[in-house]
């Protein structure tokens, strides 16, 4: 009886765990500053209307990393809908400004 419940919450966890979907993208040379912000961001129609987002929290303007990350709940919205409504979270990082090697020195 013991090994049943423990090998069902063992494929609950897994489900769970591997209901959610990260989709990373980097640069080569990382050059991050602050931490993570993430947005929720909603397609439908099958991506035919989707939502315009802006990394509000970046003040260089300049993005270091950047995740779409689909959770169960949100996989199965969109099964569930027939694509109809397709919800995500984007997360992402800010970088430091970069300094251009035509660029004056500070102070300068």
């Amino acid at each position: 009886m013991a090994a049943g419940r423990i090998g069902s919450a063992l494929l609950g966890f897994a489900l769970i765990a591997a209901g959610c979907a990260h989709h990373p993208l980097k640069v080569r040379e990382p050059n991050p500053i602050g931490e993570y912000h993430q947005v929720h961001s909603n397609a439908f129609f099958w991506g035919a209307v989707e939502q315009t987002k802006y990394a509000d929290q970046c003040a260089t303007n300049v993005l270091d990393e950047v995740q779409t990350v689909t959770s169960l709940p949100q996989a199965l919205a969109t099964v569930l809908t027939l694509g109809i409504w397709m919800p995500a979270t984007v997360k992402y990082k800010c970088a430091k400004r970069p300094v251009l090697p035509d660029d004056p020195e500070p102070g300068e």
